[in-house]
């Protein structure tokens, strides 16, 4: 068993695998699946001892999937055959590795899947000659997950992907069946945009001169994502303004970002004296990882009573915010990094409307009639209070034109 593992393990480009480090530097190794982690493993990835006790517990937590390396018990013509033909493919090689290890886990939990529920021990999906995966059987694959639609809809969108997959000669092997099956696409609204009165909590709760206020002020004047808030620094500064490349998409089509620094944020980050190549540190003087923040901003936004808001809670209420203070699409595309287009219009729409909308009450006439519903001049109602026709909708009130 040791013999066939080391070969695998070279990389440790296995799943299941969490990384951590420690206060003095060192990486721990720890096997983790299903959100829990169940046990830790040697600290060294290239030992026996190492592989020895990776398979012990991938072997007591898989109960579908055959033991041993995939290339040596695969079928040529299996669904995973396919699947593995498509991860030696530059579509996938392409991908940002997180986006890979992503999508191989989304596989992986297929080939898992029993063909028949009533039959959990029979055979499982990864057998599955591709000629028999037509759209009745990818409909099961996607129906699986009916109960999380987000997730169904992500195996089908990686089912797409795989049957796609040509030969050397760029032969498709299959016929793209996953084509044929409509996704759940359950409309909702998103993620949730911050507020000023949420910001405000924040900032109470936490206090002005916390890391978790410096964090958020951060993300509220330039709208970082959790992978750019994790790199940003000294080193990113050029007088006045950042200069940084995202991460999001920096392997395919990279976006190098130059923002200005806001008067309030020049403020902030006076406050705070940057030690390090990153202004947000961990308590042990470290940078934080990608993961490590995201999650510790989300402790942050719980800690306030604010469970519903993330990171990109932030991003999208920032959006939001300038787009109603007449930001252009323009401007938004170049503060975000957008390039399609759309997504800044889902702000500028939403703006231009509520703007319109008040304009169109301004004009509201009625001939008068308005009138009639209000007291006589001289006459109390029981409401003392009652405002006048012109105090509801004044008149006097010129109209803004819309740049």
């Amino acid at each position: 068993m040791a013999g066939r593992v080391m070969e695998d393990m070279a990389p440790i480009d296995l799943p299941y695998i969490e990384r951590n480090k420690n206060r003095y530097g060192q990486t721990r190794y720890y096997f983790r699946r299903d959100g829990k982690r169940l046990c830790r493993l040697p600290d060294d990835p290239n030992t026996e001892e190492f592989a020895a006790a990776y398979w012990k517990a991938r072997d007591a937590t898989d109960r579908f999937e055959p033991k041993g390396p995939v290339h040596r018990n695969t079928r040529r013509g299996s669904f995973r055959w396919l699947c593995l033909e498509y991860m030696r493919r530059d579509a996938f090689r392409a991908l940002d590795p997180t986006t890979q290890a992503k999508r191989r886990a989304i596989m992986e939990a297929m080939w898992a899947e029993p063909v028949k529920l009533s039959r959990p021990d029979g055979p499982t999906f990864a057998d599955m000659p591709i000629a028999a995966l037509d759209a009745r059987n990818v409909e099961v694959l996607r129906d699986r997950k009916r109960e999380t639609p987000f997730a169904a809809d992500e195996r089908l969108k990686v089912l797409r992907q795989v049957m796609e997959t040509k030969d050397d000669a760029g032969r498709a092997y299959m016929r793209n069946s996953a084509r044929q099956v409509a996704p759940f696409r359950r409309k909702t609204e998103g993620h949730h945009a911050m507020t000023p009165a949420e910001a405000m909590q924040f900032i109470a709760h936490h206090g002005p001169q916390s890391k978790a206020t410096f964090a958020l002020a951060l993300m509220m004047f330039t709208g970082f994502r959790v992978s750019d808030l994790a790199a940003i620094g000294p080193q990113h500064r050029r007088g006045d303004i950042f200069r940084i490349r995202l991460f999001k998409n920096r392997n395919r089509t990279p976006v190098d970002l130059e923002i200005a620094i806001h008067p309030i944020l020049e403020a902030v980050l006076a406050m705070h004296k940057a030690t390090g190549l990153n202004y947000l540190m961990t308590e042990y003087g470290k940078p934080f990882s990608v993961k490590g923040l995201g999650n510790r901003i989300s402790d942050w936004f719980t800690q306030a009573g604010l469970a519903h808001c993330t990171a990109h809670s932030v991003r999208k209420g920032l959006a939001t915010d300038i787009a109603h203070h007449e930001a252009t699409d323009s401007q938004l595309e170049a503060m975000f990094g957008w390039s399609d287009g759309k997504t800044s219009k889902i702000y500028t729409r939403s703006a231009q409307r509520a703007r319109l909308a008040r304009q169109a009450v301004s004009r509201i006439n009625w001939d008068g009639i308005g009138a009639k519903l209000l007291p006589a001049a001289g006459v109390e109602s029981e409401q003392t209070a009652t405002p006048t026709a012109t105090d509801a909708f004044p008149t006097a009130t010129p109209v803004r034109k819309l740049k």
